[in-house]
């Protein structure tokens, strides 16, 4: 009978082979920052306001750990702020997102409404004067193609930041609209219409 050990016991690490960790094909390794906390990076880190991902983690990869020490406390209460402020939010699977685009269905966030309608009828029914509504897949032949689930976040991102630049050249509110993924949901989140 083997003795049985209590408390924090010391195993090197060199003792077990690790495998080799292999990227899938065609799999992408990219970070995609919420608009939103990459503009609030950008400013704490002194970037550009436009900043890319890649810069802003560049940056931050080569920051001191007095600034980065900084920047973290300066996150917490960001997060912390916006945990207590009024957001809208609209979740969804990504292949939910993969399908529209595959068969040519539109797929129509409004909102107003705070939810994303998918076939014919989807643009039709926002299109009342409250209604703020965004396409996010069209029913265009053209468009219809094979989309890789890894592709959708970067792409409604981009639709995303043409939605805020296109209403912001207008001098309309873009309400801070911004998308995330977590897990294998996309959620777009914005400040609530008045």
């Amino acid at each position: 009978m083997l003795p049985r050990l209590f408390g924090k016991q010391s195993v090197p690490v060199t003792g077990f082979p690790l495998p080799a960790i292999k990227p899938k094909p065609g799999n992408r390794s990219g970070c995609r920052l919420p608009i939103n906390l990459r503009s609030f990076l950008a400013a704490q880190l002194g970037c550009q306001p436009d900043a890319s991902d890649e810069t802003i983690l560049t940056f931050a990869a080569r920051a001191d750990q007095l600034t980065l020490n900084k920047v973290a406390r300066a996150i917490r209460r960001y997060s912390t702020a916006r945990a207590h402020e009024a957001w809208a939010e609209c979740s969804l699977p990504v292949t939910a997102f993969v399908e529209a685009q595959r068969h040519g269905r539109l797929a129509v966030l409004c909102l107003r409404c705070v939810r994303v309608d998918f076939g014919d009828g989807a643009s039709r029914e926002h299109q009342r004067n409250a209604c703020v509504p965004i396409t996010m897949a069209g029913t265009d032949a053209s468009q219809c193609f094979e989309i890789a689930t890894e592709e959708v976040p970067e792409k409604v991102q981009r639709l995303v930041e043409e939605f805020r630049a296109l209403r912001t050249a207008f001098g309309l509110p873009h309400f801070d609209l911004d998308c995330y993924l977590r897990g294998d949901q996309l959620t777009l989140m914005w400040r609530p219409l008045p």
